[in-house]
């Protein structure tokens, strides 16, 4: 296995670029999971229809879990490039 990351032919420009970008993505998946969480809720609360509060919970899992696993790890790989370059 290498030992160099796949993101050390990138500027830091580039890297803070994809940091930012991923960083956003993270957080507007996690928006709308909640936008659409509470959208169910108000429909389900005023429909009066109890199945609806059950896909609530699916909602807010993979908006926190799945953007965390899929962007965390890319994350780190660039972070720990930017730190690797700001010490040398």
């Amino acid at each position: 296995m290498s030992d160099q990351n796949e993101y050390s032919e990138l500027s830091n420009d580039e890297l803070s670029r994809k940091l930012n970008k991923f960083k956003k993505l993270q957080l507007g998946i996690f928006i709308a999971a909640l936008v659409a969480s509470v959208a169910v809720a108000v429909v389900s609360f005023s429909k009066n229809a109890t199945q609806g509060y059950q896909i609530i919970p699916l909602f807010l899992i993979v908006g926190i879990a799945y953007p965390f696993m899929a962007f965390g790890g890319i994350r780190k790989k660039i972070k720990t490039e930017l730190d690797s370059r700001s010490k040398h």
